[in-house]
């Protein structure tokens, strides 16, 4: 880890100041250079709390999703069992979250179909996706008369290899 002083580093005595709270996970060499850095200003000394340590490892996504292996892994670390085109749907929803996808366009999307064809297939397998993640899980929104959103993307991870 390197930290090199920039011309922000170097606040007039006039400058309105903004307290800022921040959380770093560092390894230990890297700590001692941190609180260096962060408590160059003899006067904000006193203001800067101590060093805290995290309980356990870091936290993780609630969900991974491992595109290579085509296998989602839920936080408590099982696998979720999903077919084919689950785990397409609920991948594409993954990378493209927040944006309301219409039926139709998932259909294209993930089953390929290129006519409009009046079908309920999306409604059903994105309630078996719900039904496997479970209730502590419901990261998929129904968007009624449209069609399905993916919110929440902070509580997930796509983890490509």
């Amino acid at each position: 880890m390197t930290l090199e002083p920039a011309a922000a580093d170097f606040v007039p005595e006039d400058a309105g100041l903004v307290e800022v709270t921040a959380r770093f996970v560092v390894n230990r060499e890297d700590l001692a250079l941190l609180e260096r850095v962060l408590t160059r200003n003899a006067e904000l000394r006193e203001t800067i709390p101590a060093q805290s340590t995290m309980d356990g490892a870091p936290m993780t996504p609630h969900l991974r999703i491992l595109v290579a292996a085509r296998q989602i892994v839920s936080p408590d670390g099982t696998h979720v069992r999903l077919t084919r085109l689950e785990f397409d749907l609920l991948l594409f929803l993954a990378r493209n979250p927040g944006r309301v996808h219409h039926r139709n366009t998932l259909l294209a999307a993930v089953w390929d179909f290129s006519s409009e064809p009046r079908t309920r297939t999306v409604d059903v397998h994105v309630r078996r996706i719900r039904n496997k993640l479970g209730p502590e899980l419901d990261l998929i929104t129904t968007v009624r008369g449209v069609g399905y959103r993916l919110d929440q993307p902070d509580r997930l991870h796509i983890i490509k290899d």
